[in-house]
């Protein structure tokens, strides 16, 4: 005999409808393979007047919080909100009337990490945040269940949809990113209409709840070194290929004794490396264990039908908790104190980029001066742009594994030499 449970919806916006459409059209295939019958009784939006996508429902809507919240036979709230506030008082009110939460809402669950464990330990009630981080890739699971034995030494990570799609179309079209900017499609991938994330913001959100939910670093994702891609262009990109790589926007961890490294950055990865053929708007985690060695998740990152997917995975996941389960464990995450390595504290391999002027010497004064700030070279090359015109062009350096605070103190000091005709860009490189 199927067991019901009855879940409530919160927003009806575009994430929201995309997930109710498909569990709709997907309830007899879930029932046949869980047993459950998942049943939506309520959805919670802003304003029931508005109009709704014509798969809603309108009979459940509501604008009610407490609609949900004093309904006993509401076991289970899938959050598809987006934002910190109001979406997080809603969350803690319908969360302690003793109700269950699945969330994909980013920017709350990456700001109120720890609040919702410690409310979820208090309710004695399941928090499932996996499609917060985004698509289809059970991360969590995966890291918590399929590589609990092993040492997670670091994690790489292209972990924005379509920002990896801006990348990937910049680099096949060889145009800007506002050229990108202004395809549809860019805005059809999201799982919300208002934010294209091309600053770096949405991977450090991720990155944050990644590392709190597998590590328990309880850090603000403000706190995380974040760059984005809108400083690259093409020039960047042909000259990355020139050397056999191709630029992308990762987000690292690296677990080391003491501290935690949490940054999000474009960066060279050679081309005969996995992560560097994750095209367009998908994603991709790779793992370097102690057991397992190196290990890679891949899959589309961004999008409605695989946020949904990975949404009915968590219902699913945990209908069948709450049906084997009649005392409930806490939600336990053991909380690591350890701070995170400043981004000058670092290390890591580098590309430079130097505009010049056409004068003697100029790479031998360019690899002197790294020397002189413990800088080892590991190759140099020049680019002669136009003999006539007094301009070499460009030197491009690769450096060595170095402090990231060096490599900084040098391009400053570099960037005030008569011989520098222009800013001095750098990457950091992705270790082979």
């Amino acid at each position: 005999m199927a067991k019901t449970i009855n879940c409530a919806l919160l927003g009806a916006g575009k994430l929201g409808s995309g997930f109710f459409k498909i569990i709709t059209e997907r309830h007899e295939h879930i029932l046949s393979q869980t047993g459950i019958d998942f049943r939506i009784k309520k959805i919670l939006v802003k304003n029931r007047h508005f109009q709704r996508a014509s798969s809603i429902n309108m009979d459940l809507i509501t604008d009610k919080p407490e609609e949900i919240s004093s309904d006993p036979e509401i076991k289970i709230v899938i959050d598809t909100m987006f934002g910190i506030e109001p979406a997080f008082s809603l969350v803690r009110q319908i969360v302690q009337s003793g109700k269950n939460l699945i969330s994909a809402n980013r920017s709350m669950v990456a700001a109120r990490m720890h609040e919702l464990a410690d409310l979820a330990n208090e309710m004695k009630v399941f928090v499932n945040i996996e499609a917060a981080i985004g698509g289809g890739l059970p991360i969590i699971s995966i890291l918590r269940e399929d590589l609990v034995a092993n040492r997670i030494r670091s994690i790489y990570g292209i972990l924005g949809g379509t920002s990896n799609y801006i990348l990937s179309e910049m680099t096949r079209k060889k145009i800007t990113l506002q050229e990108v900017l202004k395809s549809t499609y860019v805005r059809k991938i999201g799982e919300n209409l208002s934010v294209i994330d091309y600053e770096g913001s949405d991977s450090a959100q991720k990155l944050s709840i990644l590392a709190a939910a597998t590590l328990g670093i309880d850090t603000n994702f403000m706190e995380i070194f974040s760059e984005g891609i809108a400083d690259v262009t093409p020039d960047d990109i042909e000259h990355a290929g020139m050397f056999g790589y191709t630029i992308k926007l990762l987000a690292v961890i690296k677990n080391h004794d003491q501290t935690i490294e949490l940054r999000v950055h474009p960066t060279f990865v050679r081309n005969t490396h996995p992560l560097a053929g994750v095209s367009d708007e998908y994603n991709a985690f790779y793992f370097q264990t102690d057991l397992l060695g190196n290990y890679m998740l891949y899959g589309k990152g961004v999008g409605i039908e695989p946020t949904s997917s990975l949404l009915i995975k968590d219902l699913a996941s945990m209908g069948q908790r709450l049906l084997s389960n009649t005392k409930r464990n806490d939600y336990k995450l053991s909380w690591d104190e350890r701070p995170l390595l400043p981004i000058g504290e670092i290390e890591a391999s580098y590309y430079l980029l130097f505009p010049c002027l056409n004068r003697p010497g100029v790479i031998g004064k360019i690899t002197s001066f790294l020397g002189e700030h413990q800088i080892n070279i590991g190759s140099a090359h020049a680019e002669v742009e136009d003999p006539l015109s007094g301009n070499i062009g460009h030197v491009h350096i690769f450096i060595e594994k170095a402090a990231e605070h060096d490599v900084r103190n040098a391009i400053d000091a570099l960037n005030r030499m008569d011989f520098i005709s222009g800013r001095i860009k750098f990457f950091r490189i992705l270790e082979d």
